[in-house]
């Protein structure tokens, strides 16, 4: 370059409506794009308020406002037909029920909804009602003694075999059952989808900007205690293993307790530990349990699972990348339950697990 040239770039950079041309220029390209931006939050932020409002509307009822999209009023107006027809069938199944037992009608209605919501012209009959309600129990064959009056006026004592109707409460076997009956897998998404529909439902939240009661913090936890306060899972009397093949102490980049916030300024209370290693390295359950919840969302902990061990003891995986149980699922300690990840509030691949009993986070240290 020449030395005129060189001058003249220093004079045309030095040039204040040089630097408002180009401020201009970078505006007019970027306005655009933070308007699209902003219009596309708007459209998923009104989505989200709308699908929030159908579920609230379907299962709680009440007038469906005028704001409502036509689609929707059309899909909430069927959905509504098709509980009332679960429910009939719900009772009709109940009957064959003893020892108190009942179905979990919000289960049964979430996993329809879940599977069915949108769907053109929805109807069901109630041979089809039943036959979906169906899925959530099993039959068995029963002997019972009861009295018989003869001709001439005796009393006998007789068995009897009757059948009597028992709910399913193992999450895998509906979902098995329930994929019979629809002609197709239930997937991840939609066992994630069911989740947070009955999650909402159980908990009465509908607000879409809480994004649930249940999202990170002591929310999630509150949920964990509810429940767990009577389950049934026997506590195993082993010790945990580490989540990570090889070892976990080596690992840890992130105490629990308080500490700077990683995303942003200030400091937060952290409710785990936090182990750096590579995006897909297995996960592994700590100790004996059954998988309470699986969870997948873009916000907080991600992509997470958390495992009942019994006696009020929970322990939770997040920010993974994958998850490779379902709700409800046995697992015993070792097993591979997910893949680490980012998912969520996350600055790069890690595992955050958390130790939680009857409610409240402990030090994840104490157990291992």
């Amino acid at each position: 370059m020449t030395a005129a040239a060189i001058k003249a770039a220093i004079a045309l950079a030095s040039d204040k409506r040089t630097w408002k041309g180009i401020g201009i220029v970078i505006a007019s390209i970027a306005v655009p794009i933070i308007l699209i931006a902003a219009v596309i939050c708007s459209m998923l932020y009104g989505t989200a308020k709308h699908n929030n409002a159908a579920v609230n509307l379907t299962f709680n009822g009440g007038v469906i406002p005028a704001s409502m999209p036509a689609e929707y009023r059309e899909y909430i107006t069927e959905m509504r037909s098709c509980f009332s027809s679960l429910d009939r069938a719900i009772a009709e199944v109940e009957l064959k029920m003893e020892d108190e037992d009942s179905l979990d009608s919000t289960r049964i209605k979430a996993v329809f909804y879940a599977l069915y919501f949108g769907a053109d012209h929805l109807r069901l009959r109630s041979a089809a009602a039943k036959e979906f309600v169906e899925c959530f129990v099993e039959y068995e064959q029963r002997t019972r003694t009861v009295i018989r009056v003869d001709e001439e006026g005796e009393e006998h004592e007789i068995d009897e075999i009757y059948t009597a109707a028992v709910p399913v409460t193992d999450l895998p076997t509906i979902y098995e059952n329930v994929g019979e009956y629809a002609g197709r897998e239930v997937a991840s998404d939609d066992k994630a989808n069911i989740t947070e529909i009955y999650l909402r439902v159980m908990y009465n939240n509908f607000d879409v900007s809480a994004d649930m009661p249940l999202e990170g913090g002591n929310g999630t936890h509150d949920l964990i205690k509810e429940m767990t306060k009577d389950s049934d899972v026997t506590p195993s009397a082993a010790g945990f293993v580490s989540p990570l093949e090889g070892g976990w102490s080596q690992r840890v980049t992130s105490e629990f307790g308080y500490r700077q916030n990683p995303t942003g300024a200030g400091s937060e209370g952290h409710t785990g530990l936090d182990m750096g290693v590579p995006l897909g390295t297995g996960v592994r359950a700590v100790k004996d349990g059954r998988v309470l919840f699986v969870r997948y969302k873009q916000t907080g902990y991600g992509y997470h699972v958390a495992i009942d061990h019994g006696g009020g003891l929970v322990t939770m995986y997040a920010h993974c990348s994958e998850i490779l149980v379902t709700e409800g699922q046995t697992v015993t300690d070792g097993d591979v339950i997910a893949k680490s990840g980012s998912t969520g509030r996350s600055t790069g691949p890690h595992l955050h697990w958390e130790v939680i009993q009857d409610g409240v986070p402990q030090n994840p240290r104490n157990y291992l």
